[in-house]
């Protein structure tokens, strides 16, 4: 069971449909960055460890006042003859450190100490995406930078987070030599390349040496051309390197998946095998099988591994096979809407080839194992599962997922999920009909526990963070940023009434909050 303890609220973000899309701490936790939605912002807030200090010190002060008082409580039942007043003295005392408690944590100002506007104020319907570098320590400044971009004729800005000053600009350029932003923007595994995608013009990945800033890249392509049969379709809205741990499972720095809009599908490229005839550098996955493929075409693909030895086979994994096959289509209509988020399992966790996925208007974050794709088992064989059963093997699987996550996701907005440093649980935020933080185990998908974030719904839980504990004593301690808002349509009212009009409630704006777990 997490018990979630409030430690502060950001109290600087304002305006009409002003929220905060997403979050992200850095990866030392000393900071948290976000993305607002109509000023067009990247905030940074500092992780308010001095303050978490205090609550604790309070805590402390609190226990050891309630273990005298329970003492005195004692020592008045042995004696039977002790003065009554005492113990409400004690009460009150112990009602008045509870009350400091709460005084401190709503007297602290959580605001935003850097914010960054490069390039002006961005159209109302556009969105943002940010990464931090992925060796960033606070100790050393130099490595304190994160990268932004938001699409239209924006380049990639890399930005340092000491002053919020530009630290170098990376420029896309499309098939007509014209300026086109990228839409979603990751740093490799070692932080040496800057991958932008999410172009509208074409499919198109745009590669750069963060070490040469300006229009010196290249250019790896999804597909001959944008309107071509071959290739991932779709424009892409989401990418994922594999973590590094530098323990016994070290992830490649060069394979990543990539995840589109609709028609939703989920790739697995490395960069390294990039060539004119395969312009991506597609991963060959037993057959260079797609993890979640286009709809009618990837059906006609999945056909060419369907292995049967004879009619026999048919009737033994009749029901099987009709259980699995119902399995992942469940799984491949859950992504069809367009893939939001992508995350790999960290390396420290079971099994860190797990894959990740969140869409839009899906009801199910979901995970999948890429080491059992296109039918195959984990040890590759392509016998049947009657021919397995008779040798003594296990049986062949489908495409499908491992687990699936529920939340309420019927919406167009990014929802995004995250995981705890071992992998072993996931925070999911949900819609605004809800407006809740669930907790998953991550293995068995088992719901744990859920905290109520937005107080009557109306907002939803679009961003969750976490970090381990700085000063937990338990591993499954950490701190959790939760990012809140949403836009609100209102009907437009015809009616002559000027106070009807008058009444149409306005958003206030959303906010983060930072939570601290305890198990």
């Amino acid at each position: 069971m997490t018990t979630p303890l409030t430690i502060c609220r950001s109290s600087d973000i304002h305006g009409h449909e002003n929220f905060p899309m997403g979050c992200a701490f850095s990866p030392d936790g000393t900071c948290l960055l976000t993305a607002t939605a109509s000023d067009g912002k990247f905030r940074l807030y500092d992780t308010p460890f001095q303050h978490l200090n205090n609550i604790h010190q309070i805590e402390h002060e609190r226990d050891n006042h309630e273990g005298e008082t329970d003492e005195n409580h004692s020592m008045d039942e042995v004696t039977a003859n002790g003065p009554q007043h005492d113990d409400i003295e004690d009460e009150i005392e112990t009602t008045s450190c509870s009350h400091n408690q709460n005084q401190t944590q709503q007297n602290y100002t959580w605001k935003a100490s850097l914010t960054s506007h490069q390039g002006g104020p961005p159209p109302s319907a556009s969105s943002a995406s940010y990464s931090w570098y992925p060796l960033m320590t606070s100790s050393s400044p130099l490595t304190s930078l994160y990268a932004t971009c938001r699409g239209n004729s924006m380049p990639i800005h890399l930005i340092d987070a000491y002053t919020s000053q530009l630290r170098a600009s990376y420029r896309p350029f499309n098939g007509v030599d014209e300026l086109e932003g990228p839409t979603v923007v990751e740093f490799s595994p070692d932080g040496s390349r800057i991958y932008g995608t999410g172009f509208k013009t074409d499919r198109t990945i745009a590669v750069f040496d963060t070490t040469i800033p300006g229009r010196e890249g290249r250019i790896m392509r999804l597909g001959k051309t944008r309107r071509s049969s071959d290739g991932q379709k779709g424009i892409p809205s989401a990418m994922a390197f594999a973590k590094h741990s530098g323990g016994d499972y070290d992830a490649p720095s060069n394979v990543f998946a990539l995840g589109t809009y609709s028609p939703g599908s989920i790739y697995i490229y490395d960069d390294r095998m990039a060539t004119d005839t395969n312009p991506a550098g597609t991963i060959v996955l037993h057959g260079g099988l797609a993890v979640v493929g286009h709809g009618k075409s990837f059906a006609r693909k999945k056909r060419r591994f369907e292995h049967t030895d004879n009619e026999n086979d048919a009737e033994d994994g009749g029901g099987e096979d009709l259980f699995s096959s119902a399995r992942v289509n469940w799984f491949q209509s859950r992504a069809r809407g367009g893939v939001t988020q992508l995350t790999w399992a960290p390396p420290t966790s079971n099994n860190p080839y797990v894959l990740y996925s969140a869409s839009r208007r899906s009801n199910a974050v979901l995970s999948r194992d890429v080491r059992a794709l296109s039918g195959l088992d984990l040890d590759g064989d392509y016998a049947s599962s009657s021919s397995r059963k008779r040798s003594g093997g296990g049986v062949s699987r489908s495409i499908c997922g491992l687990q699936s996550y529920a939340r309420d996701g019927d919406t167009n907005q990014r929802l995004e999920f995250d995981l705890d440093t071992n992998g072993q649980r996931m925070f999911v935020g949900s819609g605004s009909s809800e407006g809740v933080v669930k907790v998953y185990d991550a293995n068995t998908g088992k719901l744990d526990d859920e905290f109520k974030v937005v107080d009557g719904g109306g907002d939803a839980v679009n961003g969750v963070s976490f970090i381990p504990h700085p000063f937990g004593k338990n591993d499954g301690d950490g701190l959790l940023a939760v990012a809140v808002g949403s836009r609100h349509f209102h009907e437009e009212d015809l009616s002559d009434n000027e106070s009807e009009k008058d009444a149409i409630p306005k958003n206030p704006g959303g906010f983060l909050q930072l939570y601290e777990l305890k198990r």
